[in-house]
């Protein structure tokens, strides 16, 4: 099954996902707790033209589980409604981080860059950037077009807290890509430990 995070609503996945893990959380005393640690093992950024879109991007560990990026994501032109920008993303597993990564049934479709901001990026990393990004912010709906500009995120913490208490051991792998006016992707390699 492949989840569609545009098609169902955040809280409709979140129930989705984690409504059996909470009920056997709430019949086995001691399980409501993580059981794994993750730790980046590489970010890696790609531009195929930097006079449009350059990275300057970087993970740092925090503490036990929990890591920053800081850096800059320079956008040296305006990105109107009608240029053709499309963003897509998925996600893969390897037992052992250096071959066999499999597909996982997390994703986002392709779909029109202005669109995944008003889906995507506003219902799961808005919040988490707004205290330490320049990132837009916005109430309802973002009104195009996506400014140029130097876009900084200054110790942006990513923790395990909105992940199910249990994963499977092993490598993820997330890929965010982009095509059209400017190919691009953001490509974040994580090992996932059993902490029990």
């Amino acid at each position: 099954m492949v989840f569609d995070f545009n098609k169902l609503g955040l809280w409709q996945l979140v129930v989705h996902l984690l409504c059996p893990v909470a009920l056997i959380n709430a019949m086995i005393p001691g399980v409501d707790q993580k059981t794994w640690t993750f730790e980046i093992k590489s970010l890696e950024t790609y531009s195929a033209d930097e006079n449009i879109l350059q990275f300057d991007l970087s993970v740092r560990r925090v503490s036990r589980g929990v890591y920053a990026i800081s850096g800059s994501i320079t956008l040296k032109v305006d990105f109107e409604e009608d240029h053709p920008c499309y963003i897509e993303a998925v996600a893969s597993r390897s037992s052992n981080g250096v071959s066999d990564f499999r597909e996982i049934p997390l994703k986002m479709p392709r779909e029109h860059l202005l669109i995944a901001i008003n889906s995507f990026y506003k219902d799961m990393l808005m919040e988490t950037l707004r205290e330490c990004s320049n990132l837009p912010v916005f109430a309802d709906k973002f009104e195009p077009p996506l400014l140029k500009g130097v876009y900084t995120l200054e110790k942006c913490q990513f923790t395990h807290d909105g992940f199910p208490n249990h994963m499977v051991e092993g490598f993820y792998k997330i890929v965010i890509f982009g095509e059209g006016y400017v190919d691009w992707s953001i490509t974040l390699v994580s090992q996932v430990e059993v902490s029990i």
